[in-house]
């Protein structure tokens, strides 16, 4: 088929394919330029200093990249590099800045990582920034003004959002310190209103209530550190013999008043173990009910119930919270307290009727602690009548118990406040230091570590491709052409034709018989068939080299 029609394929597919190569050599070349700018992350650690600038590396491309890319900033680059200028007559600038959008390239390069979950993400380490033009030059000045531009724009625009956050927390801190002015105001409005001395001035009338609460805190602290000293001396007196040891037979004993705290003591552990007919206990009882009529330091016994009462209460307490009322140990415990009590009762009511029928007392360490319990008391003493002086120096200035509660809900509010500014200050320090370091870019920065080249091959056309298509399609022609050509003629050209036409097979077939011009003609299209597949292969290769 291909041997009768081939002047047909010839004359549909070679120009199919000669005009794919024609296109492939007459379309102009377009050069790409790239610039490499890599992602640097911050000098200094974030646990020294936070950044106040938080956003991923897309997000922090995607905006600078906005920003560079701007009609203004376009239409200033094409102006500065005369681009497009025969294109400036029929087309707006804003259309021509349209245009530059579509040659400008940026890429960014992204890396598998470990995140601290355990996950493989994503990292955008780097990006690539280009340019397309039919000027290779051209497209290596304009990719690197772009790359430095990204570079500039990325430095300012952290810049600004650090300062803005400097500027936000200031105004914020300012807020609340307007706040904390008028809610003194209020306080020195409340003082004043309630008549004084401080009437007149309510300023001072804030200031004086604000001196009197920080003495009430420190007055409070020094009693309660009063307090515990006291009581830790009277648990050491309660130990400590009020006279000193007595020999007996080369051994010492107790007598008089420390005896009669001991058998108090022991009487305690018996009757929490016995019942009140036991021996020991009607022993014990006999023995203090004698040493109690004698002459002994009640006061100092009194002492000694008294911080045993105040133990066995606690463990009381503590006992009940993990017992109910049934169980031992709380009966145990609840029969020691009242015991307690009745010993300390009938000790006080001694040392009222015997005051000042004891012998002072001869032991230099009783003696000692006697002192400082009596300077612990009078201390107590002291403090508790500043801290009266202060409340009725306070009540002077609110004359119903409403203007007390506005006061100490005002100054709960003032507090508040105060804490508030607080934080707010210290993170308008850290955000100053934040601002700072992208001020100095210490922060994370992009850096052109690999600029554009004016590139020595062009990206568009691809010709070989084209080429090859051409071919392709020029193959797809002819035999198509061809096929059709065959298809539609009803000329009988063979035996088989004519067996088909008249039904009867021929006896003999006689050959066509070429003349000697045929034989001329057939060659030379044979040598012009060849002449352009050598051509076309000469391109290919020629095209191929050039990439």
């Amino acid at each position: 088929m291909l041997r009768r029609r081939r002047r047909v394929a010839v004359t549909i597919g070679l120009p199919i394919f000669l005009g794919f190569v024609v296109t492939a050599f007459t379309l102009p070349a377009v050069y790409e330029a790239n610039a490499l700018i890599q992602i640097q992350r911050p000098q200094i650690p974030e646990s020294m200093v936070r950044t106040t600038v938080s956003a991923y590396a897309e997000e922090m491309l995607a905006s600078v990249t906005q920003q560079v890319l701007t009609t203004s900033n376009v239409i200033g680059i094409i102006e500065r590099f005369n681009l497009y200028p025969e294109k400036r007559g029929p087309m707006a600038m804003d259309d021509l800045a349209a245009v530059f959008k579509e040659n400008a390239i940026v890429v960014p390069s992204v890396a598998s990582a470990a995140s601290p979950y355990g996950r493989n993400t994503e990292v955008t380490y780097a990006f690539t920034v280009g340019f397309r033009s039919d000027d290779p030059q051209i497209a290596a000045d304009v990719a690197n003004e772009l790359a430095k531009l990204h570079t500039e724009a990325n430095n300012a625009m952290r810049a600004e959002r650090a300062a803005k956050t400097s500027a936000f927390l200031n105004v914020e801190a300012e807020k609340v310190q307007k706040q904390i002015a008028e809610v003194e105001s209020k306080i020195a409005a409340l003082a004043g209103g309630s008549g004084g001395a401080l009437a007149q001035n309510p300023m001072i009338a804030a200031q004086r209530f604000e001196q009197m609460d920080r003495e009430l805190a420190q007055i409070d602290q020094s009693l309660r550190s009063a307090r515990e000293r006291r009581d830790l001396i009277e648990t050491e007196l309660s130990q400590t013999p009020r006279y000193r040891a007595t020999l007996s037979t080369g051994q010492a004993m107790v007598g008089g008043t420390d005896r009669l705290a001991a058998a108090q003591q022991e009487l305690v552990a018996l009757q929490a173990k016995y019942s009140p007919e036991h021996p020991d206990v009607v022993r014990l009882k006999r023995e203090i009910a004698t040493l109690s009529s004698g002459s002994s330091d009640n006061s100092a016994l009194a002492m000694e119930l008294r911080a045993a009462l105040r133990a066995s209460e606690q463990e009381l307490a503590t006992a009940r919270q993990a017992y109910s009322e049934d169980h031992p140990d709380v009966a145990r415990l609840t029969r020691t307290v009242d015991t307690l009590r009745q010993q300390l009762a009938d000790a006080e009511r001694r040392s009222t009727a015997s005051a000042g029928s004891l012998p002072p007392a001869d032991n230099p360490v009783f003696m000692s602690l006697t002192t400082r319990l009596r300077s612990a008391d009078q201390e107590i003493a002291d403090l508790s009548n500043r801290r009266a002086q202060i409340y009725s120096r306070i009540g002077r200035f609110m004359s119903s118990p409403d203007v007390e509660a506005q006061y100490n809900s005002l100054m709960q509010e003032r507090e508040v406040l105060k804490e508030e500014h607080g934080q707010l200050r210290e993170k308008l320090s850290q955000a100053s230091l934040a601002q700072a370091v992208e001020a100095e870019q210490e922060g994370q920065v992009l850096i052109m570590i690999d600029p554009a080249r004016a590139p020595t091959f062009p990206v568009e056309p691809n010709r070989a491709m084209l080429i090859f298509l051409g071919a392709i399609l020029g193959l797809f022609g002819a035999f198509g052409s061809a096929s059709l050509a065959d298809a539609t003629d009803v000329r009988v050209r063979g035996t088989r034709d004519l067996e088909a036409l008249l039904g009867m097979t021929p006896m003999a077939a006689i050959p066509y018989i070429d003349g000697a011009g045929e034989a001329k003609r057939r060659t030379g299209t044979h040598l012009v068939i060849a002449l352009a597949v050598t051509a076309v292969c000469v391109a290919l290769l020629i095209t191929l080299l050039s990439r």
